[in-house]
């Protein structure tokens, strides 16, 4: 593992990806969180304009936990420094190593150590974004990180970690190990990423991943670009 000189410049392509869910209607969402809405509050035959009253969880489709989503005395949304969410990025792919349901150990993250330098944002394709839309039962078996992987993040200094899975967390969990562990180490957590990770495997881009600004929130929706580094 490198140790990268925060100073660095990098120079980016024209050339982005775009690692966000669409959020509509009828997304698969968390077991217990509020199902998105979208209700029309004027319209233009009647008001001469549109708008659109939207109803989100804070953890709806692609998003980013805040430390106040496990942690009491934890930073919420407005507070979380935005630098967490943006920099440099590895993708991995695990989907061989590891099947859908199954949780990532700190042993199968060792095996990327030599591509991962201090301070990377780090980026997991798992292969279940594949079933997004397709299989609603994907929202109770999908691939998570064991607290030994989140362990080993934290231990490695990356500062954000993203996973195209609905939680790091195993499904059901009521300890919420994973989360605590990246979270009270100031880790940042990306969940719900896109099936575009596939195609990206090894590559190292450039994050931009902006969450809201919601006052007093533990989470928001954001939109998650990644540029080619040239």
């Amino acid at each position: 593992m490198g140790n990268r000189d925060t100073d660095t410049q990098v120079t980016l392509s024209r050339t982005f990806y775009d690692l966000t869910q669409l959020i509509s209607k009828d997304i698969p969402i968390y077991s217990g969180d509020p199902q998105p809405e979208f209700e029309s509050s004027s319209t233009i035959g009647k008001d001469s304009y549109n708008v659109t009253r939207i109803t989100l969880g804070s953890h709806s489709g692609t998003h980013v936990d805040a430390q106040s989503h496990f942690l009491v005395n934890g930073n919420t949304i407005d507070s979380e420094p935005v630098s967490k969410f943006i920099g440099e990025s590895i993708v991995v792919d695990l989907s061989k190593r590891c099947k859908i349901g199954d949780g990532i150990t700190s042993v199968q993250l060792e095996s990327y150590s030599d591509l991962i330098e201090d301070t990377d944002i780090l980026l997991i394709y798992t292969g279940t974004s594949e079933y997004w839309m397709k299989d609603q039962n994907i929202k109770y078996n999908f691939t998570y990180l064991e607290p030994s992987a989140a362990q080993w993040i934290a231990d490695h200094k990356i500062k954000c970690v993203g996973i195209d899975t609905f939680s790091v967390e195993k499904y059901g969990s009521k300890e919420g190990s994973s989360h605590k562990i990246l979270l009270s180490n100031s880790v940042g957590i990306i969940e719900n990423l896109n099936s575009t990770l596939k195609n990206l495997s090894g590559k190292r881009l450039f994050l931009v991943c902006l969450p809201l600004l919601l006052e007093g929130v533990d989470g928001s929706p954001a939109r998650i670009l990644a540029f080619d580094i040239v």
